[in-house]
């Protein structure tokens, strides 16, 4: 089944988890990103999905249509590309958080008052913002 991003994330998905996981991963793997493996933790927006990529733990949390949210622990910037190529868009923001996790954002709508809303809070370390929307 050939699938993209417009299946899951630019219009919402069906809310039965196996067609999100089959519809997220053949993303990827066709992506070539083959190492991305993840399940449906909530199929109710925001979508929830944890897994692995080689070996390291992710997670990827979104409202369709909206914004999008890669969680990494280490930082996984091959990662973080390969999503934005498979969204066709750069992400909007990354920063660390308070235990030391990596995150990019990707926002399609409000993307400046998200980053105001992370400026000058400790749980948001290192914010830098990526793409001017």
């Amino acid at each position: 089944m050939t699938t993209s991003a417009m299946t899951w994330f630019y219009r919402a998905p069906e809310k039965i988890p196996y067609y999100i996981a089959e519809r997220v991963n053949g993303t990827f793997w066709e992506a070539r990103l083959p190492g991305v493996y993840l399940d449906v933790v909530r199929a109710e927006p925001p979508i929830l999905m944890q897994g692995n990529y080689n070996g390291t733990p992710i997670t990827m949390e979104w409202e369709p249509a909206r914004w999008l949210r890669l969680t990494t622990c280490p930082a996984s910037p091959a990662l973080a590309k390969g999503l934005a190529n498979i969204l066709r868009r750069q992400p909007s923001l990354s920063y660390q958080t308070a235990g030391g996790e990596t995150v990019w954002e990707w926002r399609l709508e409000d993307a400046e008052k998200r980053w105001q809303e992370i400026q000058g809070k400790p749980a948001y370390r290192s914010p830098v913002r990526l793409a001017i929307e």
